[in-house]
């Protein structure tokens, strides 16, 4: 198409979806007409696809079999479930790059010998996909990267990425697309033209198309650059952004780059949604985002980061996801309503399909659509839906669709992906009375189907558990033992001479980081919040680290430290030193220290009752110490980044909560009336929160827990780790008359990672209030957590 024609397409494209604007004020209310042209303009539908990065998807792979398999098709088995179509993975860089690290495949210039493609899961995620669904479209992209490279934009990294490609033939698979950029930091146009894509191409890997630039906020901007220089224009097949419209519910404000159109060039979210798919509320915002991408953008792929909140509950971002699967010991997982959104699209239209932008729209009460249709000739078509807070009756002029009756699927707050009653074409029209906060799909296709399997039910951790790391196989990813999930570094199953296995520390020298990484360290089984208990396990530091004295040790009460989840842990560190010394330490503070011989392995034992804390050396008891620092948390390993052994893993514990009662039950507050933030206490996202007023005054929340029950723990996570919060929890069965549970006003301990408060009540209504402190500061509130029994 000539540039002049092409304007003027895109200047008659812009004046429709004006005209459609104004039509959606003018018909605002109880119904509306959208008329459709089968022959109009549109761009190519790309799919909805999804992101696994981030250790997102960590303990998938410990799952058993049958529930591994399960969870998959409702991923990526077409007509079944979500049918992501696309799947972009992380490339590991043993790196913090959100909830953990991931392992790569070649930390060592040496080890580009001999790649160990075995590491990790997200080859292996990438090959359970295609074998569901041969046609999905694989990509990856790089967060943390090697220290070893010659800088980013280097030779060495464009080597690194043939490396990782050439590890996907390895594993049977064919990727179709490398992202030539760092996620959400940088690109360089000279390093995609000149170095990246001669390296692909002499390599054999000349089909392989590159991504770019993969960037949150003003990432649009490369558009204005790619208009005039056509040689970067051909060199990329896509512009990826992430977050264009919104982020969270947060929307970014920014407004479309002509450009990014004129570069005719697909337009991407390269990765979007970052929420909890349990509830209804952020089910249709993911929907609605999908078709908004499209209405105002013209963006025809949004990527779901992520597809599985498969990441432990308290790690940073956690409970994000289009499903969960977080306690693989047991089989259980939960299918989120957001599996049936993302299939309300991808079961009804396939990439290469086409968008008709005169059937793309908004309309009044925040509703929207989007129509899209096939292009091999048969005229099929589907219409998703997506509306918002009022019913509407929707008539749909159809021209040069001939279809006699258009068979609709319905998804609500009760019930997801459900065929309707089949509706009838007359004269080319069709209209269909819609509930008000619901997904519909009209579609001319069959087929679609919403897939079921039986669900396991769930199981606690096992309160006494060992490993002695002896039954994994050194040939078989993820060469990590189950249940451990590493936030930083990388711990990966070793062989000794004696034909021992154990786990060691293998990150011994710096990386480009995504984030600052402070120290390594891995938590096992990290869904249970540890009050009292005990690790113990044989530990052996081989060697200093690249940035100081090296050291490997336990750690109990374990949490990550929100203001940056890669820094230096919370919880009791119970570590021996290379210089000859143990420690027993908090974040900030040493407890206790002593010597010890580094030239041998030693049985290292810590324990925690109540503020009693005691650790072993040998059997041998070294230290005995009051310490309230740290109230719950997690148990594992940590050292400094040089090589560190762990063997005999031994954990015996009591477990600190019962049933979980508030998780997203609705809340109140005179400070947050329309409750967009409130949620974010009941989410079961360790990172979202509750901001209650900073204006001087108590601040209060009110969560209804639907009936009576009998109230037995408290847990309240705030913002303050430096400084005692004040605050009051009440109860009460009728909402009016209220009782005590704990009065904290004048509270002035420290407590991480929460303030656990227990008690005996009966109670629907628990309140929150929250004081400010002397400077006039008041806590945000993480989570506030309700137990029963």
């Amino acid at each position: 198409m000539k540039p002049t024609m092409f304007k003027n397409t895109i200047t008659t494209l812009y004046l429709a979806l004006a005209v459609s604007a104004a039509l959606a004020q003018t018909n605002a209310g109880s119904s509306k007409i959208i008329k459709i042209d089968g022959k109009g303009t549109g761009r190519l539908f790309d799919g909805v696809g999804a992101v696994s990065a981030g250790s997102s998807s960590r303990l998938l792979i410990d799952y058993a079999d049958k529930s591994r398999s399960d969870i998959l098709d409702y991923l990526f088995k077409p007509n079944f479930g979500a049918g992501f179509t696309y799947l972009k993975t992380e490339i590991g860089g043993d790196g913090n790059t959100t909830c953990g690290s991931e392992p790569s495949f070649a930390r060592t210039r040496a080890e580009m010998e001999k790649p160990h493609y075995n590491r990790g899961f997200e080859y292996w995620l990438m090959r359970e996909a295609a074998n569901r669904n041969p046609n999905i479209e694989l990509d990856a992209l790089e967060w943390s990267m090697p220290g070893w490279f010659k800088g980013v934009w280097s030779q060495d990294n464009a080597d690194y990425l043939v490396k990782f490609i050439e590890g996907a033939k390895h594993w049977g698979l064919k990727m179709k697309y490398i992202s030539g950029c760092w996620n959400e930091r940088d690109y360089n146009r000279d390093w995609i033209v000149n170095v990246l894509r001669p390296t692909l191409d002499r390599n054999g890997f000349k089909d392989i198309k590159i991504n770019a630039p993969e960037g949150a906020g003003k990432a649009w901007e490369i558009s204005d650059l790619l208009v005039k220089d056509s040689v970067f224009r051909n060199t990329i097949s896509s512009i990826s952004y992430h977050y264009p419209d919104s982020y969270m519910w947060g929307y970014r404000g920014e407004e479309p780059n002509p450009n990014s159109v004129l570069t005719e060039l697909p337009l991407w979210s390269g990765e979007d949604f970052s929420l909890p798919g349990a509830s209804w509320r952020n089910t249709t915002y993911l929907a609605k985002n999908i078709l908004k991408c499209y209405i105002k953008w013209k963006i025809v792929k949004v990527n779901m980061w992520c597809p599985i909140a498969s990441m432990p509950d308290i790690s940073c971002f956690s409970n994000v996801g289009l499903m969960k699967g977080t306690t693989p010991w047991s089989g259980y997982y939960e299918v989120w309503p957001t599996i049936w959104a993302v299939a309300h699209f991808n079961q009804f239209a396939k990439p290469g399909w086409k968008y008709l932008d005169s059937g793309c729209g908004e309309f009044s009460g925040d509703g929207a659509y989007c129509t899209y249709k096939n292009m091999d000739g048969s005229n099929d078509y589907s219409i998703v839906v997506v509306s918002g807070s009022e019913g509407q009756k929707l008539t749909f002029n159809i021209a040069d669709l001939p279809k006699d009756k258009l068979h609709v699927w319905k998804s609500d707050s009760k019930s997801q992906f459900v065929q309707q009653e089949d509706v009838s074409v007359v004269n080319g029209e069709v209209t269909l009375a819609i509930d008000p906060e619901s997904i519909y799909t009209i579609t001319t296709t069959t087929g679609q189907q919403k897939g079921a399997h039986n669900i396991p039910k769930e199981k606690a951790f096992p309160t006494k558990y060992s490993d002695n790391f002896d039954n994994y196989s050194l040939e078989r990813a993820p060469l990590s033992p189950k249940y451990f999930y590493d936030n930083s570094g990388a711990f990966e199953l070793a062989q000794s001479e004696g034909n021992n296995k154990y786990l060691r520390q293998l990150l011994v020298n710096d990386i480009t980081h995504w984030i600052p990484d402070e120290c390594a360290y891995t938590f096992v089984a990290q869904n249970t919040e540890w009050e009292q208990g005990e690790i113990s396990s044989d530990v052996f530091v081989e060697n200093d680290a690249f940035n100081g004295v090296g050291y490997a040790g336990l750690i109990l009460r374990g949490a990550y430290d929100k203001a940056n989840q890669s820094n230096i842990p919370f919880g009791y560190r119970f570590n021996i030193y290379k210089d000859g010394t143990w420690k027993l330490q908090t974040k900030k503070n040493i407890l206790a220290s002593g010597n010890v011989d580094t030239s041998k392995w030693h049985k290292l034992k810590l324990t925690g009752k109540g503020s009693n804390i005691k650790g072993y050396i040998d059997g041998q008891l070294v230290v005995d110490v009051q310490d309230d620092t740290y109230s719950i948390g997690a148990a594992g390993y940590v050292s400094g980044f040089n090589f560190a052994g762990f063997d005999n893993l031994v954990l015996n514990y009591t477990p600190a909560s019962g049933q979980l009662l508030s998780a997203w039950k609705p809340a109140t507050s005179p400070a947050d009336p329309v409750g967009h933030s409130l949620i974010g206490a009941f989410d079961g996202n360790s990172l979202s929160k509750w901001s209650p007023k900073a204006d001087g005054t108590e601040q209060h929340l009110v969560v209804d827990l639907g009936s009576v029950q009998k109230i037995k723990r408290c847990e309240t996570f705030t913002d303050f780790v430096d400084k005692g919060a004040q605050y009051k929890i009440e109860y009460s069965a009728d909402n009016v008359k209220w009782s005590v549970f704990a009065d904290k006003t004048n509270n002035a301990k420290i407590s991480i990672p929460c303030f656990a408060d227990e008690g005996n009540a009966k109670a629907r209504w628990v309140r929150l209030t929250v004081l400010p402190a002397k400077d006039k500061t008041i806590a945000n509130i993480y989570e506030f957590k309700v137990y029963g029994d």
